[in-house]
């Protein structure tokens, strides 16, 4: 048999026969590639493809690289085995329960098939005219986004860069004053309102919905203690009666910038510190700023420093990081973030290996009763 002459399903054969994995690791490997011939033949989404429709098992490699999208053959059945091969099984009904793949299994069928395509590659039995370089390149970053649960455990997410600038992105506003006086005095109390908003996510490291549950009588009658440290009582994460009361954390100068924007706002009678001061839409003004809208704040002040997207729960996520790389104990900062697990915050911890090495040599007995000096 010459390689003009292999269909997709006999050279899977042609794999099988010439592979070294185990009797069970060959039949994952066809469950895959199984998977692999409904994608081509049920999915709407392969229909673009050279090869998709009925009897694909059938169809001769030689096919590949007729059509335009068959680059995008590997991706696409990633895709449909994360997502479309489940849609049309009702999650909350038992008996298709099998049905629903976790991310485990998603890259284990896309590598499986990954694997074979690679190997068809490095035998040239790929028609030129197919990108399989390029193919299998797309498939394996689409497989990295789906994270194993014990692989999105082991660390929390790095803060994005310029972070600690978009802390101070509205201490200075830049006011036109060649505008009305009025939308003048409207632009520096939404200034000084963005500032206090950042400051308070920065400072406190609380979810944004935390921080948006602040009302004006808090700031009020907020006394700062022998520490540094304001402290104040919100609803946490849930909704209404079911979230969790929560300390919120604030220093000097975040509380000092909400009474500055308390002491010139217009007060409408809103309870709630965070308030809209909207412009173009009028009815909104006065009432408490969503989360979505302290989202768009942030990204503003982002925008305005050339900085890339960053999200209020980013904040939190610094916080945690900058702490412990301070030499806060853990314990310490699992209670200032009120994480209710300490495991939680260890995923912050992740110290490199050189300061692990550091710390052994600066604490080893053995060092102090050498001198210092090494054997």
């Amino acid at each position: 048999m010459t390689e003009n002459t292999y269909t997709f399903g006999e050279s899977f054969e042609y794999f099988r026969s010439q592979s070294n994995l185990s009797p069970s690791s060959l039949d994952t490997y066809g469950y895959a590639v199984q998977r692999f011939f409904d994608f081509l033949e049920t999915s709407r989404n392969a229909e673009p493809l050279s090869i998709s429709g009925f009897h694909a098992a059938e169809k001769p490699l030689n096919l590949l690289g007729s059509g335009t999208q068959d680059v995008n053959l590997l991706t696409w059945f990633v895709n449909y085995i994360g997502k479309e091969a489940r849609s049309n099984k009702s999650r909350s009904q038992k008996k298709f329960k099998d049905n629903v793949f976790e991310a485990s299994t998603v890259r284990l069928y896309g590598q499986a098939v990954i694997t074979w395509f690679s190997f068809l590659a490095d035998e040239l039995l790929l028609p030129e005219a197919f990108s399989s370089k390029a193919a299998i390149a797309r498939a394996q970053r689409r497989l990295r986004t789906y994270i194993l649960p014990s692989e999105a455990r082991d660390s929390a997410p790095e803060p994005p860069e310029g972070l600690e600038e978009l802390i101070h992105a509205f201490d200075s506003p830049s006011i036109d004053p060649s505008l009305p006086l009025k939308e003048q005095q409207r632009l520096r109390v939404e200034t000084l309102r963005n500032k206090a908003l950042v400051y308070a996510l920065a400072d406190s490291g609380a979810r944004i919905s935390e921080v948006l549950r602040l009302t004006s009588e808090d700031v009020r009658r907020a006394r700062v203690n022998r520490q540094g440290i304001w402290s104040v009582d919100v609803r946490g994460k849930g909704r209404g009666r079911h979230g969790h009361m929560v300390t919120l954390r604030f220093t000097l100068p975040t509380l000092s910038v909400m009474r500055d924007y308390l002491g010139v706002r217009k007060d409408t009678g809103a309870s709630a510190l965070f308030i809209s001061h909207a412009k173009t839409r009028p009815k909104y003004r006065g009432t408490p700023l969503s989360s979505n809208a302290a989202w768009r704040i942030i990204r503003k002040g982002a925008d305005n420093l050339g900085l890339p997207q960053i999200h209020p729960h980013d904040f939190r996520h610094w916080r945690a990081t900058q702490m412990l790389r301070e030499g806060v104990p853990i314990d310490q900062v699992q209670r200032y973030l009120n994480h209710r697990s300490l495991r939680t915050t260890q995923l912050y911890a992740k110290t490199a290996e050189r300061q692990v090495d550091e710390a052994g040599a600066r604490t080893s007995p053995l060092q102090k009763v050498l001198g210092g000096r090494s054997e």
